[in-house]
């Protein structure tokens, strides 16, 4: 029987520690920044405080992050989906209970990260990284809500002549402008009776 070995693929154990000890410094580096950015300020810290604080040189920064940008839009990503805002809403819910409470978890993301949520309001316009994943992370969100509003229109809670996608697009803008105007304004009013406000208004407008 002929040696067929050179035919299938053995991964070099080596490659796989250097991939996860890759992983643990990009790791460490994250972190650190977080930490920073929490601590000094965005545009306090340099690249040079985070690769201090994680213990790595400077020159490693940029073998894991283009730009200290890149690290706010990474972290944005993550903190959205790991709140997962919309999909946390019962669809047995009325929308009203359902967009109440989605905007009741808002809250307690910003209130919980308020620098770094202004660090990425403040800069967003400035990195097409965070645009681009303020794009992606608005449409999951949006297409979560439109599917209650639709529900919604279903059980007879919501006009049938509204596009659910428009009210859900309201929505959503709603939600992010007010947090903006919130932090923009040195968090100087009442974030959630200001969100609770002007979602009722909004579904007010579109009952049926």
């Amino acid at each position: 029987m002929s040696d067929r070995s050179h035919l299938f693929w053995h991964p070099d154990p080596m490659t796989g520690l250097r991939d996860a000890k890759k992983a643990q410094v990009r790791e460490a580096l994250y972190q650190a920044a977080l930490e920073q950015f929490r601590s000094c300020g965005y545009e306090q810290t340099s690249i040079a405080d985070i690769c201090k604080a994680a213990g790595v040189a400077k020159g490693t920064f940029f073998n894991h992050f283009p730009t200290k940008a890149h690290i706010l839009a990474d972290w944005y990503d993550a903190a959205m989906q790991a709140a997962d805002f919309m999909t946390r809403a019962n669809t047995d819910q009325t929308l009203k209970s359902a967009f109440l409470s989605q905007a009741q978890n808002a809250v307690t993301f910003a209130s919980n990260e308020p620098v770094l949520w202004r660090a990425k309001h403040a800069y967003a316009p400035q990195s097409d990284d965070i645009q681009r994943t303020e794009r992606d992370t608005d449409l999951r969100v949006q297409t979560q809500a439109a599917t209650l509003v639709k529900t919604a229109q279903e059980r007879g809670e919501i006009r049938r002549d509204i596009e659910a996608d428009a009210l859900a697009a309201l929505y959503i803008s709603t939600v992010t402008g007010v947090i903006r105007q919130w932090l923009n304004t040195g968090e100087s009013f009442d974030l959630k009776a200001a969100l609770d406000d002007r979602i009722l208004t909004i579904l007010a407008l579109a009952a049926a």
